[in-house]
């Protein structure tokens, strides 16, 4: 039996067939990009084709020429975009510091007003203390004024009364003295009066006197044994002594209410002069309270 003959070695031929085959393929590709570019370029506007360089030469050497140019005006259109851009980052950048800026003073009026508000609330109350202060006051010196006004009055009614009542005793002690001095005179028994009426007339008189007599001014017990003792004797032997006696007691007694009725007077004219002095004072002191107490509130609203 022959041997088996060996198999034949496979051909390189279709390997180099399908190498040329895709290297044609790769030169179509490239051919067509480049017409694509050439079209491109002849497509470009006049404008922006008037720089570029001469068309001439293999289509290599015009895809070079259009590339370059194309890097020119990239080249331009950066420095454009770059200039551009410059001015709008040094916007930003002086629109930032002005804000900035704007921010820290917005921050320091805001701690300036936060420190105005409370120095006016401070302020605010203080202002309401011294208004409620001020408004103690004003009530009290009307108080005083009224008290003072009151007090006043009742003064001069006391005066009042007591001075009418000393010049009624003054009346009485007057009319007493006249009648006693006239029934102790030797020519009274030459009239045609009797002694009786006479002693009638003075007892009456002297009664007078003692119903006459102001409470504050009450007659001691010296003076009224005295007085009873004269309105007792009526027309005995002692009628005369006695009455000399009373005589002088009532004209003590008149020259004393007499002088008593002065100083009251001089006195009641002295209250009245400090009391329209303390008046006109207080009434000062008011009307600058409430002067103060106005703007005082005036301030407080403002």
């Amino acid at each position: 039996q022959s041997p088996r003959p060996a198999p034949p070695r496979p051909s390189t031929t279709p390997c180099l067939r399908a190498l040329s085959s895709a290297a044609m393929k790769r030169s179509a590709a490239c051919a067509l990009l480049l017409l694509t570019l050439t079209g491109a370029a002849s497509a470009l506007s006049v404008s922006e084709t008037v720089g570029l360089r001469a068309a001439s030469g293999t289509p290599v050497e015009r895809v070079v020429n259009l590339l370059k140019d194309l890097k020119e005006k990239l080249e331009m259109d950066e420095k454009k975009e770059q200039k551009t851009y410059d001015k709008y980052a040094c916007w930003c950048e002086k629109t930032t510091a002005r804000k900035a800026a704007a921010i820290d003073e917005a921050n320091n009026e805001l701690r300036a007003l936060g420190q105005d508000i409370l120095s006016l609330k401070g302020k605010i109350a203080t202002l309401a203390a011294e208004i409620e202060q001020l408004e103690a006051d004003i009530a009290a010196n009307k108080k005083a004024q009224a008290e003072a006004t009151a007090l006043r009055q009742k003064e001069n009614a006391a005066f009042m009364a007591e001075a009418d009542e000393t010049k009624q005793a003054l009346a009485a002690l007057e009319k007493a003295i006249t009648v006693l001095v006239e029934g102790s005179k030797p020519s009274a028994l030459l009239q045609q009066r009797s002694s009786a009426e006479t002693t009638a007339e003075a007892t009456m008189a002297v009664k007078k006197v003692v119903a006459a007599m102001p409470v504050s001014k009450a007659l001691n017990v010296k003076q009224l044994a005295l007085l009873d003792e004269f309105l007792s004797a009526g027309a005995g032997a002692k009628y005369t002594p006695q009455s000399w006696t009373v005589q002088g007691m009532l004209k003590d007694m008149y020259e004393t209410f007499a002088t008593d009725l002065m100083t009251a007077h001089e006195a009641e004219a002295t209250a009245n002069t400090n009391y329209e002095s303390f008046m006109a004072t207080k009434a000062a002191e008011l009307k600058l309270l409430e002067k103060t107490k106005a703007k005082k509130e005036e301030e407080k609203a403002e």
